[in-house]
């Protein structure tokens, strides 16, 4: 399914970019920073236990999650809710503004921040494995940074359970 709607209309904000999307049947549901506007024509979610990734953007400069960003990890955790996980990739990235070295532990402290979150929306903490990039490619080819490149990528691992 191909799924087409105006980017201002599904809640990305002009200005300081704020969004959290739900990657759910192959479609796309985003929203601003205040209240996630849901756009029509979207496939509902598939509550199989399988393996599924989203991301968590953040404000500039920021390990901080917003509203928007706490919804979608209460979602994903109620996604997997009697599932077997296998384990959850957290891998945090930054843009290319400012140092390097700062960029690396921006990105660290995000993806933390996003496994604790995991964690605390009942996923199991000992199965996260977590990673940082920092700015590592988070340049466009016009040379500027890349405002995208504020975000973690979650995969989380899930299986059903096996019933004897």
């Amino acid at each position: 399914m191909t799924v087409s709607f105006n980017l201002r209309q599904a809640g990305f904000c002009a200005g300081g970019l704020v969004v959290s999307s739900l990657l759910m049947s192959g479609s796309i549901l985003a929203g601003c920073s205040t209240t996630p506007k849901p756009v029509a024509g979207l496939a509902a979610p598939s509550m199989a236990c399988s393996d599924f990734n989203f991301p968590i953007y953040f404000e500039k400069g920021s390990d901080q999650l917003t509203s928007p960003a706490m919804q979608t990890i209460a979602y994903s955790a109620s996604r997997v809710k009697g599932c077997v996980i296998g384990h959850i990739d957290v891998l945090g990235l930054a843009d290319a503004d400012g140092p390097a070295h700062r960029n690396l532990v921006l990105s660290r402290k995000r993806a933390d921040v996003v496994a604790g979150a995991l964690a605390k929306a009942g996923l199991p903490s000992p199965k996260f494995d977590i990673e940082a990039l920092g700015e590592s490619g988070a340049v466009t080819p016009s040379g500027e940074p890349e405002p995208l490149r504020r975000r973690t990528e979650v995969v989380i691992h899930a299986s059903s359970p096996v019933h004897p």
